[in-house]
């Protein structure tokens, strides 16, 4: 329904979703439809009037929901897991329905407005509207063609190992091969081992560098050990690296616009080109290098870094065989990957692309505890991200990039490290890097311990993710949207249909405020049952994670409770860090994020 009026102050009162356009039209949003903006025509929603926001995707600093904090971003385009989609509690979902550079401001300055707008292009935004949040979230998931297909049962219950924080650019063949032995023999439940950055001589080549002799060998004994590998691959050729400049000619790469070259670029590992997957001979080489790593030494999958726009050259001086427009790029590139390899790879970069059968991992995590893109951030963003689809989610490595970004940052504490992995355990995929035995044995024990917890829960993982009809880690609001009071709630969400996790995001905290939806209740440790309601100061020791079961599902709490007793046996010494292990690495922050 819509108005005209020379500004949003004279509009009706309403209990409804307002919004006004630059140059007199405003309304409500009442039922489920569009509105069409010309390139340059800024709307803007009360966002008082729609409740509680939640979408978006990453942001450096992460609220939940959004309007308790503010985002201005006047270049949204792809960078790590976004979407152009935002929702409210008042039962309404927007979406802006292009892959066009959006300018986005929420609650910019305090003034309470969710403003969007396009300068290079007519969009269209997308309103569903139901009586509840989940019922409109639920119709953008079906236009979305969401749900994505779930990988195979065992990688649910699995512990990645990546080889990032503890062997930053200093990974050879022989390290690997230990790593995997190391974690074979002590017992973790891990059958991926991904080989990040440094496999290769030059970014870009996509073969072995002379640091792996002899890749075959290598696959080989992690194969024998129960692991599959996966290879860390960037769509950037660097161009120090050999056949740089044939593939350019080839237009393997994007040229430049001059006709020149390739078009060039900085990323966080120096200049290069970019792969042109618009163009059918850059899908083309891109494919057959995967299918030679796939076919000629086994590698079973792949971890897939790039694809967000400031990893691209400058429209100005690009030439593409089909722009696609500035988030266009990335789809593209996943769909190489999901055609060769599906569900055997992760990207921790996507616009619109919920229903590609991809792991979705969130972009680097720094080794602290705050909202801003800390443990809090990591928290707050997965339950983001699976309202946008983006469910079937990895919280990034365990406990966060430890100094790799800054070599002289502090090693993360026994308690970061005890408390990162807890929350962890109980998200879709657990995966670690910074190895959990460069702390003292009883820290490590309890990270082990947490490992195998995430293992029993493989089988429950599988059956929530099968035919879902809600994200698999979800609000506590989500199953019941009348409880005005569980919108806000940001540091407690639903892993799946039954199980209730409440970390402890706080420093030093061994008790928190646990809210519990209604319904009956079980503490997994004590096996009290419990109403839905508020319980203060509830027992959150380190290790300790509170935990409950909804009581239907007492199988779940048979399942878990002897592991989780175990692991409670133990106590951590808050503040104290038993780490000593470094292999830092500075890099240059002004292209890294």
């Amino acid at each position: 329904m819509t108005f005209r009026a020379s500004s949003p102050v004279s509009a009706p009162p309403t209990d409804l979703l307002t919004y006004f356009i630059r140059g007199g039209e405003y309304g409500v949003i009442d039922s489920t439809g569009v509105i069409e903006l010309a390139a340059g025509q800024r709307i803007s929603f009360d966002l008082a009037s729609g409740g509680d926001w939640f979408g978006h995707g990453f942001h450096h600093v992460q609220s939940f929901p959004w309007q308790l904090g503010s985002l201005s971003n006047p270049d949204f385009a792809v960078n790590n897991i976004q979407s152009p989609i935002w929702m409210c509690s008042r039962g309404v979902v927007l979406m802006v329905d292009t892959r066009r550079k959006l300018d986005v401001r929420l609650n910019e300055k305090g003034e309470g407005k969710l403003e969007i707008s396009c300068a290079d292009d007519d969009v269209i935004v997308r309103h569903w509207v139901a009586p509840t949040l989940p019922e409109a979230h639920r119709k953008l998931m079906a236009f979305l063609g969401w749900p994505n297909r779930p990988p195979k049962p065992s990688r649910f219950g699995d512990s990645f190992f990546c080889t990032w924080t503890q062997f930053p650019r200093c990974i050879n063949q022989e390290r690997v091969i230990a790593m995997g032995e190391e974690i074979h023999r002590r017992g973790y439940p891990c059958s991926t081992l991904i080989i990040d950055d440094r496999w290769e001589a030059s970014f870009g080549e996509l073969e072995f560098a002379e640091d792996f002799p002899d890749p075959g060998r290598m696959v080989a004994r992690l194969h024998e050990l129960g692991i599959e590998v996966w290879l860390w691959i960037t769509p950037f050729v660097n161009q120090e690296s050999k056949g740089f400049e044939d593939l350019a000619e080839k237009g393997i790469l994007v040229p430049h616009r001059s006709g020149k070259g390739a078009a060039r670029f900085r990323w966080w590992g120096g200049t290069a080109g970019l792969v042109d997957v618009t163009a059918p001979q850059g899908r083309e080489w891109l494919r057959g290098k995967l299918e030679f790593l796939r076919d000629h030494f086994g590698i079973d999958g792949f971890k897939i870094d790039g694809g967000d726009f400031k990893y691209q050259p400058s429209p100005s001086e690009s030439n593409w065989h089909e722009f696609l427009g500035e988030s266009g790029y990335s789809d593209q590139l996943l769909a190489v990957f999901e055609d060769l390899v599906p569900n055997q790879c992760e990207s921790r970069t996507a616009w619109l692309s919920q229903k590609r059968s991809i792991l979705w991992r969130q972009g680097g995590k720094d080794s602290h505890w705050g909202a801003d893109n800390g443990l809090k951030a990591m928290v707050r963003l997965g339950l983001h991200l699976a309202l946008l689809g983006y469910d079937l989610s990895i919280p990034d490595m365990v406990p966060g990039r430890v100094q790799t970004l800054k070599s002289d940052e502090p090693l993360p504490t026994d308690e970061l490290m005890v408390r990162w992995t807890e929350v962890s355990a109980f998200m879709p995929f657990l995966q670690f890097s910074y190895f959990p035995w460069n702390y003292a044995p009883e820290t490590e024990r309890v990270v082990w311990g947490y490992a195998q917890i995430h293992k029993l829960l493989e089988n429950y993982l599988v059956e929530q993710s099968t035919d879902r009809t809600a994200p698999l880690i979800r609000p506590a609001w989500y199953g019941a949207p009348e409880e005005k009071e569980l919108f806000r709630i940001d540091d407690q969400f639903l892993l799946g249909d039954d199980l209730l996790v409440a970390p402890v995001l706080e420093e030093g905290q061994v008790s928190r405020t646990v809210i519990l939806p209604p319904g009956e209740w079980v503490d997994a440790y004590t096996k009290e049952t419990l109403q839905g309601g508020e319980f203060p100061d509830y027992p959150a020791p380190c290790p300790g994670i509170p935990l409950f079961v909804r009581k239907a599902r007492m199988d779940l709490v048979e399942q878990i409770r002897p592991q989780l007793l175990e692991v409670s046996r133990v106590r951590i010494q808050l503040v104290k860090t038993t780490a000593s292990y470094s292999a830092g690495l500075n890099r240059d922050l002004s292209v890294t994020g």
